[in-house]
C-alpha cells in the first residue's frame, strides 16, 4: 500500500511515450508539465524510447528532480504503417509492464494518449491497483483511425468494437483533460456526460518566443510542424498551385509521412514561390518565425473535436496572424472569430482556401499589424505558459 504524502513529498507519476530529451510537440509538453509538478511533488516518469525522431545531436537524458524510467524498446519507422503498428503495440506493452512494476497501488497518475494502446491497457488495472489516472487527450481514438485512413468505415464491425473498448477505457479515467471546447463537446457526447472533463489548453511560450516586427516584404506564409496525413496538405498544395501567380511566398518546415510528396509536388509543378525545409530544432523557432508574415495551421476535414494543434499558441506568442484551415466551430476557428487574429478557410474546400489566400495577399500591412498585436495580447492574457501549467498544478 502506498502512503499519500503532502507538500513536496507527495508522489506523482507521469506516463508518456514521448519525453525529455525529445523536443517534438508531445514530448516537450509532457516534460514541461512534469517539471512544473516536480516543484511541489516527487515525480517519476514512465517514458518510451529516448529518441522518437532522428536528431543530428544528442541531449543529456538526465532531468533534475525527476526520475525517468525507460524500458528496452525496439526501433520502428513511424512513417511505415506496419512498422508503426508493431512499434505501438510493443512500446505500449513494455510501458505497461513498467507501470505495473514501478507504480504502487493508490497512486495518482498523469497519462497522455500516446502510445494509443497504453491507456486502454492501464484501464484494466485501475480497479485492481486503485490508480487515479488523469488522461491528457492529445489524440481521440478510434475516430482518428478513420481520418488517418487506417479504418475505412465507422459502420464496420472492427470500428464498433474499438469504439466500445476505447469508450470503456475513457470512462474508467478519473479525469479527461481535453484541449478545447470542440473536444469537450465531442467527449460529452462519447461518454454521455458520465466522465469528468476539464479543458486545459496548450500554452504559448511568451518568454522564449518574441514578438518581432512583421517582415517588410511580400507576405510569407509559414507552415511549421508535422507533415502528416491529418494535416490536409494535399488540398493546401493544390490551392498554392492555383494561386502561384499572386505575390507571396510559402515555406514548409518539418518532417512526416507526406514530406516527400510535398517536395515532389513543388518540384513537378515548378512552384518557385514555395520551399520546403527539413526539421529544425525548437531552439530555432524565434529565427524562422521572425521571417514569416502569416502562420498557417491546416487539418484535414472531419477533425472537429479530434485535436487542437499546439503550434497555434506559439504562433500567437510570436504575434503571427493565423490562416486556419479546418472544420467550422472548432477551437481555433472560434478563437479567430472571437479575437480577430487571422483568417479561416474550411478544410477540404480548395476553392475557399484559394480565395482566402488571395484575400490575405491583398490585405494591407495595417491589417496584418492589427491581427499581430491582438495575437500577442491573447497569448499573454489567456495562454501564457505559467497560466496553463498552473491549471495542471491545481488538478493535483
Amino acid at each position: 500500500m502506498s502512503i499519500e504524502l503532502s507538500g513536496q513529498n507527495k508522489q506523482l507519476f507521469v506516463v508518456s511515450e514521448l519525453f525529455y530529451p525529445e523536443t517534438i510537440s508531445t514530448g516537450y509538453i509532457m516534460t514541461e508539465i512534469a517539471k512544473e509538478l516536480a516543484k511541489t511533488n516527487k515525480v517519476t516518469v514512465i517514458a518510451g524510447p529516448e529518441f522518437y525522431e532522428e536528431k543530428e545531436y544528442k541531449a543529456t537524458a538526465n532531468l533534475e528532480d525527476i526520475q525517468i524510467t525507460r524500458g528496452n524498446y525496439v526501433n520502428y519507422n513511424k512513417n511505415n504503417f506496419f512498422s508503426r503498428i508493431y512499434g505501438v503495440f510493443s512500446t505500449s506493452w513494455k510501458m505497461m509492464r513498467l507501470m505495473k512494476k514501478h507504480i504502487p497501488a493508490n497512486s495518482e497518475i498523469l497519462m497522455v494518449t500516446n502510445p494509443l494502446i497504453l491507456f486502454v491497457l492501464s484501464s484494466f488495472y485501475i480497479r485492481k491497483k486503485s490508480w487515479n489516472i488523469k488522461l491528457l487527450v492529445h489524440d481521440v481514438f478510434p475516430e482518428n483511425l478513420i481520418i488517418a485512413g487506417v479504418l475505412k468505415s465507422n459502420t464496420s464491425i472492427v470500428y464498433k468494437l474499438l469504439r466500445s473498448i476505447f469508450k470503456k477505457a475513457y470512462l474508467k479515467m478519473d479525469t479527461l483533460i481535453v484541449l478545447g471546447r470542440d473536444m469537450k463537446k465531442l467527449f460529452l457526447e462519447k461518454t454521455k456526460g458520465a466522465s469528468k472533463i476539464t479543458i486545459i489548453e496548450n500554452w504559448a511560450d511568451t518568454v522564449n518566443i518574441q514578438k518581432n516586427d512583421l517582415p517588410n516584404t511580400i507576405p510569407n506564409f509559414l507552415f511549421a510542424g508535422n507533415l502528416g496525413r491529418l494535416q490536409g496538405l494535399d488540398v493546401l498544395l493544390n490551392a498554392l498551385l492555383a494561386t502561384k501567380n499572386y505575390n507571396y511566398t510559402f515555406t514548409f518546415i518539418g518532417s512526416g509521412a507526406v514530406e516527400k510528396s510535398i517536395s515532389d509536388f513543388i518540384s513537378s509543378h515548378a512552384l518557385n514561390h514555395v520551399q520546403k525545409l527539413g526539421w529544425l530544432p525548437r531552439e530555432q523557432q524565434n529565427e524562422f518565425m521572425a521571417k514569416a508574415t502569416i502562420g498557417v495551421i491546416s487539418l484535414t476535414e472531419h477533425m472537429f473535436g479530434l485535436g487542437v494543434p499546439s503550434k497555434c499558441y506559439n504562433l500567437l506568442a510570436a504575434g503571427k496572424p493565423i490562416l486556419y484551415i479546418g472544420d467550422p466551430g472548432s477551437e481555433i476557428h472560434q478563437l479567430i472569430s472571437e479575437h480577430n487574429i487571422g483568417w479561416f478557410a474550411q478544410a477540404g474546400n480548395t476553392k475557399e482556401i484559394e480565395q482566402v489566400i488571395i484575400e490575405i495577399v491583398n490585405s494591407g500591412t495595417s491589417d496584418y499589424q492589427l491581427k499581430s498585436d491582438k495575437a500577442r495580447i491573447l497569448a499573454e492574457e489567456l495562454y501564457a505558459k505559467e497560466i496553463i501549467l498552473n491549471k495542471f498544478s491545481k488538478l493535483f
